[in-house]
């Protein structure tokens, strides 16, 4: 079933937080020749589509207040989530002559209790948008703003390439006059707090990617610590091991050696990347065993 969970139209909500929190609207208010800049950053895990300009999303029939929580989902599955939730939405659309079953939670101060109740809503293949589609809308209209997906939730810790992607947000904000940072989380589990506080901490010194490695932030682990729940922690401990068995062999540096060697290797010499893929992984194996 699908569940608004909004107070009225997205646009106008938008509009509204811009000039009640930054006291004006980045179409209107210009600072010397530029006009303020926005960057709008989404920070929840649920798939969200627009539907005359109300955000919707997907609930499962018998928990239609519970919220669907994929944990440890990157930007670009959500986005793709969206795109074929849209999909789907046009495609009932269609079969039903125009019109859509969809809900809303209703509160009776009476009785103190929520209900949710079923309408349909008439709906043209226009009105129905995902966020990056909306906020383009608002770009066209000549709002000067950039829409960025970070996924950043309180129940998975924040890793290094997600306080980049904020202070990146940062650096492109402040290259066009007095830039202005706008986080959303419409389901309530985004880490708006933990975000806010990144973009007040800046880090003048960026890390290179032989660095990273060098330290342990290798790209597919950093992956898998998104998708599994404890990862974070148990990334951690296997650090801690790393470090006390660097006095008889340090596996980092290992790392860094043979993926090094592995990037000299031309492309099309198979031969010799899976000979040097071969000694690093007997390599590990003896440090292991």
């Amino acid at each position: 079933m699908m569940r608004n969970f909004g107070q009225g139209p997205m646009l106008g909500s938008v509009l509204k937080c811009w000039q009640y929190g930054f006291g004006f609207e980045p179409k209107l208010e210009i600072t010397g020749t530029h006009l303020i800049f926005v960057v709008v950053t989404d920070l929840g895990e649920e798939a969200i589509v627009y539907i005359n300009g109300t955000p919707f999303v997907l609930k499962e029939l018998n928990k239609p207040v519970d919220t669907l929580k994929h944990v440890g989902i990157t930007g670009p599955v959500v986005e793709h989530m969206e795109a074929r939730l849209k999909e789907d939405i046009l495609s009932e659309v269609r079969e039903s002559g125009g019109r859509m079953l969809v809900h809303r939670e209703e509160f009776s101060p009476s009785s103190n209790q929520s209900s949710v109740v079923g309408y349909w809503e008439n709906i043209f293949t226009d009105d129905v948008k995902i966020a990056v589609e909306l906020y383009a809308a608002l770009k066209d209209e000549g709002y000067n703003i950039e829409y960025r997906m970070i996924l950043l939730t309180r129940e998975r810790e924040a890793l290094a390439s997600d306080v980049d992607e904020i202070q990146n947000c940062q650096d492109e904000g402040t290259l066009s006059s007095s830039g202005c940072y706008l986080y959303v989380s419409h389901i309530g589990f985004g880490g708006v707090a933990y975000a806010m506080a990144i973009i007040c901490c800046r880090l003048d010194a960026k890390t290179s990617e032989e660095e990273a490695r060098r330290m342990g932030d290798y790209r597919d682990i950093l992956s898998l610590t998104r998708v599994l729940i404890h990862s974070p922690k148990s990334k951690e401990n296997v650090d801690t091991i790393i470090e006390r068995c660097a006095g008889t062999r340090h596996l980092r540096d290992d790392i860094l050696h043979y993926s090094k060697e592995l990037e000299k290797v031309p492309s099309d010499d198979d031969e010799n990347r899976a000979y040097i893929m071969d000694m690093g992984v007997k390599g590990m194996r003896l440090v292991v065993t």
